[in-house]
């Protein structure tokens, strides 16, 4: 249940022309004519299918800590999950593509997770109801939500009657039969089908989140946003034969080092990491400053506190790297200079740890190419905006694409590489009518973008 989706564009790469220093100054306003609006693209295939280079010594707490827990830090007794086949049915989508999106989702559980999963037409005929409803009212039930999932639910008005008692309590079930996922229509596409990933993967399986996860949905950073290998892995081990509902966390323990061995043989002898749990205190900074809630010197005063948690704590994992990325973001709009100096701090905590084609690595080179842009250090753009295409392509993110691709349409249309640069422009807002809502703020993020490269006073006649 992510509180952040969508924001991460806007926030940091809109405010960081103030980061560029004396050049900023040189900057003068060119105007586009509108973009016409073209075909959508989306993503097809599905991400490419791999083991998971993890020890299954760190599986295996990874795998109680997310199954036998809630979000809220709240201990579960028992393993809950459905038993039988899983039917799924989608109510009120807005557009074609979230319907398609979800087809590619179930078949993906179906053959990567081995989930007996598939979808119908009727909600009374489903286990699992997908309703998309108005952000208004999502954000009355749910304030700091981006989609929710509820337990023994059918619908928007069944949930609504019941949100206060213990039929959504999910600390009262033993054996899932009936959830219901929630999630607004007035988003983008590629929301819509995050919120599907995340939220139809915790109804059918963990409910709880890890920061300290690097490769998975269930990590409140919200880096990952399609279930990746390692989240089919864990969909895959809950349900084993092995498993079944009702079990205590001691009898889930006893058997899990066998399921793991069996459902991810690569990391049999792989020497296990044991990352620490996430503090507490940290990840409540971490909620501040990225929350909707609290004011401007709140947030940055969280953030800041996060750093320092993580620095003190000896994080210096992807954690570390996210509490400086978070900092940027908060004081992006008025502390460019330090902003940039932290997202360069995040790229580079990412880069050591993942390396240039991961997702980490990849958001913050977009603030990375923005800045070199700001510059004028096209070439060094360059760099940070192809490796962030390829791992954008990888990681399924329309929004990404856009951004990237409409920076490197704006440096070749300054090269004098105008047919090239056409072509990217026109591919660039073909992914943001898929990542981006509402579809005039394409117009405004491509006039931003070509506004980021300085340009010279027009001399006085």
């Amino acid at each position: 249940m992510n509180f952040w989706r969508g924001a991460a564009f806007g926030l940091s790469v809109m405010a960081l022309s103030a980061c560029a220093g004396p050049m900023a100054d040189v900057v003068s306003k060119r105007s586009d004519p509108t973009v016409q609006l073209s075909g959508m693209k989306t993503f097809h295939a599905p991400p490419p299918a791999a083991g998971v280079a993890r020890s299954n010594l760190d599986v295996f707490e990874e795998f109680l800590d997310l199954t036998f827990a809630l979000e809220s830090g709240q201990d579960l007794t028992k393993l809950s999950r459905f038993e039988g086949p899983i039917t799924v049915a989608l109510v009120n989508p807005t557009h074609q593509v979230v319907g398609q999106d979800l087809d590619r989702l179930i078949k993906r559980l179906q053959t990567e997770a081995n989930i007996p999963i598939s979808r119908v037409q009727t909600a009374a005929a489903a286990n699992i109801v997908i309703e998309m409803v108005s952000k208004r009212q999502l954000r009355r039930a749910a304030p700091t939500a981006a989609c929710i999932v509820v337990p023994r639910m059918s619908s928007w008005a069944e949930f609504r009657k019941n949100r206060f008692n213990r039929r959504a309590d999910w600390t009262s079930l033993e054996v899932r039969s009936r959830a219901a996922v929630f999630m607004p229509r007035d988003i983008s596409p590629q929301d819509a089908r995050d919120c599907l990933h995340e939220e139809l993967a915790q109804a059918i399986g963990p409910l709880n989140d890890l920061y300290r996860l690097p490769d998975s949905v269930f990590n409140d950073d919200n880096f990952h946003i399609v279930l990746t290998p390692y989240d089919m892995m864990i969909l895959r081990a809950m349900y084993a034969p092995e498993l079944h509902s009702g079990m205590a966390k001691h009898e889930v323990a006893a058997v899990l080092p066998r399921i793991l061995a069996r459902v991810n043989p690569q990391g049999a002898g792989l020497a296990p990491l044991h990352r620490q749990e996430s503090p507490g205190s940290w990840v409540r900074k971490i909620e501040i400053a990225l929350g909707p809630d609290a004011s401007d010197k709140t947030r940055i005063e969280a953030a800041a506190d996060a750093v320092r948690i993580a620095q003190q704590l000896g994080m210096t994992d992807h954690r570390l790297g996210f509490s400086y990325y978070a900092r940027a973001r908060v004081t992006a709009a008025t502390n460019g200079v330090e902003a940039a100096a932290d997202y360069a701090r995040a790229y580079a905590n990412f880069s050591k740890i993942f390396g240039p084609y991961d997702i980490h690595t990849a958001q913050a080179g977009l603030q990375m190419a923005s800045l070199a842009m700001s510059s004028g250090e096209f070439r060094q753009a360059l760099q940070f905006i192809e490796s962030g295409l390829i791992t954008a392509k990888t990681a399924q993110n329309g929004r990404l694409m856009f951004s990237l691709l409409a920076m490197k349409a704006e440096i070749y249309k300054l090269a004098g590489r105008t047919d090239e640069a056409t072509a990217l422009r026109t591919e660039a807002v073909a992914w943001g009518q898929y990542g981006i809502h509402p579809p005039s703020e394409i117009n405004k993020r491509l006039d931003f973008i070509a506004n980021l490269p300085p340009r010279l006073p027009q001399k006085e006649s």
